[in-house]
């Protein structure tokens, strides 16, 4: 570890971080949008798409925090191009994790559902984050102990009570077996899949939906979401309820982080499903 390692920032610089944040955000959705209707789709190793929005976004944001924090590290979706730009991980106080572009199927399709992501993060998780929502043109941030926003308007999430109106945000289960449970949540709630992680959790801090659960999530895809989730009074665990932080940075290689978020009250009600139904699943 560098002895010369910079301290952590006080309480009253994660708002500034927050507003580096949504900058950095919109900054990715600039670049991005040049690209929209006109995207040439690749395949990475693990066969999802990419396309060459997805790497300028990244590229414009890098460019800045190479630029403004040389002494940070950075945890990307895309690969690095220049990774001697910034500090390694393990050796940083703060480390960026950005999502340049989450939605890229629908991005490349000509669907305008998608986001950019960006958190900054300590050892005790996400201290600051914004997505930037394409669909309106709004942006969520949050800073730890300072609450959450929408476009610098507090957020404050409303504990709904359950009715015909209850919402949940599911991803896809096409690599595993859907749970009992949530095939029991279809029959009782609305269910929705807008193809966009950042988005199903920016929604739920918002009043969009009432919950989310995704159970292959990445560190990118919920970095900034999560902590606007928390700031804005939701509650955010993995699927058996336990804490999502701290997360060792140095060591995470892409593992799933799966998630359940939502209101107080949905939170508990679909917790209390999962482990009632633990170890079951529909084909």
């Amino acid at each position: 570890m560098r002895e010369d390692r910079p301290t952590m920032p006080h309480a009253q610089d994660a708002n500034e971080l927050r507003r580096i944040a949504c900058a950095l955000a919109q900054l990715g959705h600039d670049t991005a949008r040049q690209f929209f209707g006109a995207a040439t789709v690749t395949r990475k190793d693990d066969d999802t798409p990419v396309t060459q929005a997805d790497h300028a976004a990244q590229a414009a944001i890098l460019d800045k925090l190479a630029v403004q924090f040389p002494d940070h590290a950075v945890l990307t979706e895309e690969n690095l191009v220049q990774p001697e730009r910034h500090a390694a991980i393990g050796s940083a106080a703060l480390c960026w994790v950005v999502d340049p572009l989450d939605g890229t199927r629908n991005f490349a399709r000509g669907v305008g559902i998608y986001a950019v992501s960006v958190a900054v993060m300590d050892d005790s998780g996400p201290l600051a984050g914004a997505v930037f929502d394409a669909t309106t043109g709004r942006v969520y941030s949050a800073a730890r102990g300072q609450g959450a926003f929408v476009d610098e308007h507090p957020l404050v999430m409303q504990n709904r009570p359950v009715d015909s109106d209850t919402t949940v945000m599911l991803s896809s289960f096409r690599r595993r077996a859907i749970p009992a449970a949530v095939r029991a949540w279809m029959d009782e709630y609305l269910y929705r899949n807008q193809g966009s992680l950042c988005l199903h959790l920016a929604w739920v801090a918002a009043g969009l939906a009432d919950a989310a659960y995704a159970l292959e999530c990445k560190l990118w895809d919920i970095a900034a979401a999560v902590l606007i989730i928390q700031e804005s009074g939701g509650v955010a665990t993995d699927h058996a309820g336990g804490s999502l932080w701290p997360i060792v940075l140095a060591s995470y290689r892409d593992q799933d982080i799966p998630i359940l978020v939502g209101t107080p009250t949905m939170h508990a009600r679909l917790l209390k499903s999962l482990m009632d139904g633990a170890g079951d699943s529909c084909p």
